[in-house]
């Protein structure tokens, strides 16, 4: 994990995740981007006085410094408190810079990704006022478009370690190479795998074949490794879901980019809530087979 780039908007879920960025960063060694794009512009009523000078002009341009300053304070702020945090710590094989610009983040976040090539996304799952901007355009746009891994992480969640993850399946084609994609790329962590489809129809027997034919492989190919694989029955796709986590405390729930039908399930705006915000965990979403 060489390159992490953390979108922020300093509010107090910031330095949850920053905390997140540099356990992830301690673990391989390398560098992390704060990213912070403030608003440039600001639309002005027009003025009822008379006047050879465009008030409003003058007013925005004074506005857009004062809030200039005011994201640059802020970022140099975080950014000495985070190499604060790393030299109390003794961590030496993590640098941390910054980027602040202009403009939309969603926009900004995408662009900054396209020229740094980050490794990893990290941002949150609420900005200022609370707002949930998994439902709304920034992460969304983000989501869609960013070609590296993103991690989403909720505002109570608390980093402990990547030791138990669920890794939820529709039994695609892909399966297989999903999952030892997985395994590779939170080797460092030697997590608990759990492999889980969520069945919200009436029993066939079918679910239980197909998690039987993904166990088989597994256990054939990775001998050593730690894989659970359920199949759960449950009318809510959800309630199911947020069971699951909570009775094998669940620290990170896997999803791929390439299952639209799947994404579209999870991150409709009643979903989005239930799974992220009341079990506190982080979603972690990383790209599928190239087709």
């Amino acid at each position: 994990m060489k390159k992490i780039l953390v979108p922020v908007d300093f509010s107090t879920h910031t330095k949850t995740i920053c905390r997140y960025a540099i356990e992830i960063a301690k673990k391989t060694g390398g560098e992390i981007r704060l990213f912070h794009a403030y608003f440039d512009f600001i639309i002005a009523t027009d003025t009822t006085f008379s006047s050879t000078i465009d008030t409003n002009e003058i007013f925005n341009h004074e506005m857009m410094v004062q809030i200039r300053e005011q994201a640059k304070a802020d970022m140099q702020k975080l950014h000495t408190e985070m190499l604060d945090e790393i030299k109390k710590e003794r961590v030496k094989n993590v640098k941390i810079v910054f980027t602040l610009t202009g403009g939309l983040p969603e926009e900004e976040i995408l662009n900054v990704s396209e020229t740094y090539e980050p490794d990893l996304i990290i941002m949150g799952t609420h900005g200022k006022g609370e707002k949930d901007i998994l439902s709304g355009k920034i992460s969304s746009k983000v989501i869609q478009n960013a070609t590296c891994r993103i991690l989403t992480i909720p505002p109570v969640a608390k980093y402990n370690g990547f030791n138990n993850i669920l890794y939820a399946t529709d039994f695609n084609d892909e399966d297989k190479h999903d999952l030892e994609k997985l395994i590779d790329l939170l080797n460092s962590y030697d997590p608990l795998i759990h492999c889980v489809h969520i069945a919200t129809e009436k029993k066939t027997g079918n679910e239980d074949e197909k998690m039987n034919t993904l166990k088989t492989y597994f256990d054939s190919k990775f001998k050593n490794n730690k894989i659970n694989f359920d199949v759960i029955y449950d009318e809510d796709f959800l309630n199911g879901m947020n069971k699951y986590i909570k009775d094998k405390s669940v620290d990170l729930v896997a999803i791929v980019h390439h299952r639209k039908s799947f994404l579209h399930r999870l991150f409709t705006k009643d979903h989005t809530r239930q799974l992220l915000f009341h079990t506190n965990v982080p979603l972690y979403i990383f790209p599928g087979k190239v087709k």
